[in-house]
């Protein structure tokens, strides 16, 4: 059963929480419950670094942060190890810590260019006295970033504890996880001490985080974790290909079109700019899509047919015109997430092209103020294809584009492995967020 069917079935049955448990209730603050550390498959850091593990449902530390893997890829307490992903080694993935800096989640961290506590570090948990949201870590900061001591201050109009609407994260701790995810990314150049105060203190007041975690039914904790994409530009990259329609009767269509609605309308309660959509084939352009409408519309005006030259559209699409030309410019806004939708391995271009696109991106951006860290990739299977499957996990694998990318196999296939490692039945939601993050 597809992403999609298995979201209608699940609805359909009234399944409100595939986590186990009651479901989360958008007032209240829920405390995950301690659990043994479990593998999500090799042990996976940032740009190849090892990283501290961690549950989904139940951290133990810091939330995951843009363009890395969640520290252990579990979705609530299981016995048993959850399943194994692409890639054996160190990921720049959308979503995981690479070893969180000392303390707790809440406090105030130090300035941007302060050391890294050692990886493996005891963390405290979400909801301990000691890492309350909204409490300031004890103790003198770290260097300097730039010389300017950024003091993060509360942000204005509310106080440093004080609660937000519906229950979430208060605007201090959604600074502190805004804060880490800036330095653990690497793009100061975006965001200077004191430009994320006005973002946490938006973000806060809307009570966002409470209205998706009720609605994805998830836990208020992993959902806070999505506050990170008011930090990128998010830009869907759609495989348009002949294969999308005739194989599996039209399902992969049906996917793509429940990833696209849920992106857009996950990105748009973060930032008001909307995702843009760039497709392989089809000229056709998406910008500024910000409703899950929005998304159905733009799909329904595609024809899918052709190949699948996913790193020459990539290239021409995305990467020169959205990313390395306005980098060369010096007018590139905010780093970019980039996520590739595929059914298929590429087909009209050299199997390569997809790599060499990639590293020569990263080597160009290495050469501008924003550095390479600025754009993050996530590609994602839809479809049962066994050659894209090893495909993508030889693109995870690939010892230097390994560690710029993040592979994400499809629903049933990680729905299965779950299962089969833990017993725990994943929902289309908690991929979906897996796909974020």
């Amino acid at each position: 059963m597809g992403l999609a069917s298995k979201l209608a079935a699940a609805q359909a049955g009234g399944n409100t929480n595939p986590y186990g448990g009651a479901a989360p209730a958008p007032a209240q603050q829920q405390q995950p419950q301690q659990a043994a550390q479990q593998s999500y498959g090799a042990p996976q850091g940032q740009y190849g670094q090892p990283q501290q593990q961690q549950q989904y449902g139940a951290p133990s530390g810091p939330p995951p942060t843009p363009g890395q893997r969640p520290s252990s890829g579990q979705y609530s307490s299981p016995s048993g190890p959850p399943p194994g992903q692409y890639g054996q080694q160190g990921q720049q993935q959308y979503g995981s810590p690479a070893g969180p800096p000392p303390g707790q989640y809440g406090q105030q961290q130090g300035q941007y260019g302060q050391q890294q506590g050692q990886y493996g570090q005891q963390q405290g948990q979400y909801g301990q006295q000691q890492g309350q949201y909204g409490q300031q870590q004890q103790g003198i900061p770290g260097q300097q970033y730039g010389n300017q001591p950024p003091q993060y201050k509360p942000p204005q109009g509310a106080a440093a504890g004080a609660p937000a609407p519906g229950g979430g994260p208060n605007a201090q701790a959604i600074l502190q996880s805004l804060t880490q995810c800036v330095q653990e990314q690497k793009i100061q150049a975006f965001y200077p001490p004191g430009s994320l105060d006005a973002i946490a203190q938006r973000v806060a007041a809307s009570g966002v985080l409470s209205k998706i975690a009720s609605e994805w039914r998830m836990p208020l904790e992993l959902a806070s974790d999505l506050v990170k994409l008011s930090l990128f530009d998010v830009i869907l990259y759609v495989d348009d290909s002949g294969s999308m329609a005739f194989e599996q009767g039209g399902e992969r269509i049906d996917d793509l079109k429940l990833i696209l609605s849920r992106v857009a309308y996950a990105t748009s309660l973060f930032d008001d700019d909307g995702i843009q959509v760039r497709f392989m084939n089809n000229r056709l352009e998406g910008n500024g899509i910000r409703s899950e409408q929005d998304a159905l519309n733009l799909v329904n005006q595609v024809k899918f047919s052709g190949l699948t030259p996913l790193g020459t559209s990539l290239w021409q699409k995305i990467l020169q015109p959205l990313v390395l030309g306005p980098a060369q410019q010096n007018r590139l806004q905010k780093p970019v997430l980039i996520i590739a939708i595929t059914d298929g391995t590429p087909a009209g271009e050299n199997r390569d092209e997809i790599f060499k696109v990639i590293l020569r991106a990263d080597n160009e951006l290495k050469r501008s103020r924003y550095g390479p860290d600025s754009v993050s990739y996530q590609f994602a299977q839809v479809g049962d294809d066994m050659k894209a499957m090893k495909f993508l996990e030889e693109l995870d694998n690939h010892p230097q584009v390994g560690s710029l990318i993040d592979c994400t196999s499809n629903f049933e296939a990680e729905q299965a492995e779950m299962m089969r490692k833990s017993g725990i039945d994943l929902s289309p939601e908690m991929w979906l967020v897996k796909l974020l993050m």
